[in-house]
């Protein structure tokens, strides 16, 4: 049986309200470094992930920049695949980024 879609039906998900708690962190962040690094765990919608990261920092053009990173692994071909994946809007990493504060 093959599922029929209408061509005017929506295929993009639509961005869902994220429950975003963190539960634990820490800093790495080297001394005279410019920018953060810290590790953190956290619960999106009832599930945990372990082993995150959070970076502040300067791109090569100057521009500040601050991003999440998900756990990952290394595969046979060399290349890194995330084990656990949120699309997070500019929103959620601000959220994140200040319970990380309150945390640490």
């Amino acid at each position: 049986m093959a599922i029929n879609k209408k061509k005017n039906q929506e295929t993009k998900a639509e961005a869902q309200e994220l429950t975003i708690k963190v539960t634990r962190a820490r800093d790495f962040t080297k001394d005279g470094a410019d920018g953060c690094s810290i590790a953190f765990d956290m619960i999106v919608n009832g599930v945990t992930i372990y082993g995150c990261w959070y970076r502040e920092g300067k791109d090569k053009k100057g521009e500040d920049y601050a991003m999440v990173s998900f756990p990952s692994r290394k595969a046979d071909d060399g290349k890194y695949y995330n084990w656990a994946y949120v699309k997070l809007s500019n929103a959620d990493v601000e959220n994140i980024s200040k319970q990380i504060e309150e945390l640490i």
